[in-house]
């Protein structure tokens, strides 16, 4: 999730052909397709000054990293920009800086090694060929990247077993690096991955954070620098040891609040019931200092369904967002669920709860006749129109009212196609649906 403030927010979410953005405009989303193609993975995305950047992986064995941005919510979005060369790559991330400059990091696989590559999107170009941050010998993976004007922080997991977390950095936006250290951020921990960044300024005594979280033996830690990685804290516990997690991220502001997310669930229970995951949340309101984080009661979900993959997402220095996936086994469907955790100082923090879904569904779908669009909401002086894969409007019905629209097939043939619902001249909503006999 990003954006510039509540009333103005965006998260993506995709499925192997589809990328989709929800775009949140005074408290009301509005599902709209951003990509089509095949085989699509681990999409994400970046926000400045109204640009949405997006990011992902497309294709298998031959696979690439690929982007795009779009200045209108979504409405019109630029050409494909490649990142990568075609090849085994993987785990793409993405920052847009306030400088203006497009920050990327992924994986490669070759027959030697795994590399860990660098790119950076500045006026319409790249540098002239990536740049690998990781150490050349070993398997370099799950890459991220943040930016602060032109310095560039990035860190990764780096195998065979017993895996680790590597740091570099850069100070002139990514045009070279620092020597990659001979040691990693711990040596205390026997395995180590999955690392996220977040940066932090104190003006009163002129201290910059860096923080880097990560999991280990079912356990979230984070470490801290305060030069720039040059050395690291020893590694603190996060999450609750009575629990396993993973998956952690974190974000922070400039008046000591850190906060990170995680995924967790009972100890015993199996990686692949995502009905036993819950929504691990902790906080520091003292610049991440051992010892100073919370317990993680703040985020429980309690959903018979489960709560997996959360992710915790900042908007400004006083609204933060952790945003969750829960799959409805009855009504077979994924739904997105967010919860706003808010303070006004370093002593409030205030969380609020919403389904982020679509609030339209269609029934059924494939259909071969008709189906039908419900809605809570109510259509006025709407207009329905219908494209098929060519892009062609195929057809539109003008002008309804009310929460549901019957749509019949007439003598569309069989296919895919793409629908959408505009009133008073803006976009709505967008999905597909498929025609069968």
């Amino acid at each position: 999730m990003a954006g510039n403030n509540v009333a103005n927010r965006y998260i993506i979410y995709y499925n192997p052909d589809t990328i989709f953005l929800n775009v949140n405009q005074s408290g009301i989303w509005t599902r709209k397709i951003a990509y089509t193609g095949d085989t699509i993975n681990s999409a994400t995305l970046s926000f400045y000054k109204d640009t949405i950047w997006i990011c992902w992986k497309e294709g298998n064995i031959s696979a690439q990293i690929k982007a795009m941005y779009t200045s209108d919510k979504g409405n019109s979005w630029s050409s494909v920009i490649p990142v990568s060369l075609v090849g085994k790559v993987a785990a793409p991330s993405i920052y847009a800086a306030k400088n203006g400059k497009i920050h990327f990091v992924w994986s490669m696989e070759s027959k030697a090694d795994t590399t860990v590559y660098y790119n950076v999107y500045s006026n319409g170009s790249f540098l002239d060929s990536p740049y690998p941050l990781s150490n050349l010998t070993g398997q370099g993976e799950w890459p991220s990247v943040i930016a602060i004007g032109d310095t560039v922080l990035s860190a990764w997991r780096e195998g065979p077993p017993p895996t680790k977390i590597w740091f570099r950095s850069s100070f002139n936006g990514g045009r070279s690096w620092n020597s990659l250290s001979p040691i990693p951020t711990t040596t205390l921990l026997p395995i180590s991955k999955d690392p996220n960044l977040a940066y932090a300024y104190d003006s009163t005594i002129n201290t910059h954070y860096v923080y880097i979280v990560f999991d280990g033996q079912n356990l979230i830690y984070l470490q801290r620098s305060i030069d720039f990685g040059n050395s690291w804290s020893i590694p603190d516990t996060i999450s609750n040891l009575n629990k396993w997690s993973q998956f952690a991220h974190i974000e922070c502001n400039n008046k000591g609040f850190v906060g990170i997310s995680y995924e967790q669930r009972p100890i015993g229970s199996s990686l692949y019931d995502d009905t036993k995951k819950d929504v691990g949340f902790t906080y520091s309101t003292n610049w991440g200092n051992s010892g100073s984080f919370s317990v993680d009661t703040l985020a429980y979900a309690h959903n018979g369904f489960g709560s997996a993959y959360p992710a915790f997402n900042k908007i400004d220095d006083n609204n933060f967002y952790l945003a969750w996936l829960t799959k409805d086994k009855v009504n077979n469907k994924m739904n997105v669920l967010e919860r706003l955790i808010h303070f006004s100082n370093t002593t409030g923090i205030n969380a609020y709860e919403q389904n982020i879904n679509p609030r339209i569904n269609i029934f059924p779908n494939p259909f071969s006749t008709q189906t039908t669009l419900q809605t809570n909401m109510n259509f006025k002086n709407t207009t329905l129109n219908v494209y098929n894969f060519a892009g062609q409007t195929v057809k539109q019905i003008d002008n309804f009212a009310g929460q549901t629209i019957l749509f019949n097939r007439d003598n569309l043939p069989n296919g895919l196609y793409y629908i959408q619902l505009k009133q008073d001249n803006n976009v709505i909503f967008t999905d597909k649906i498929i025609i069968t006999d």
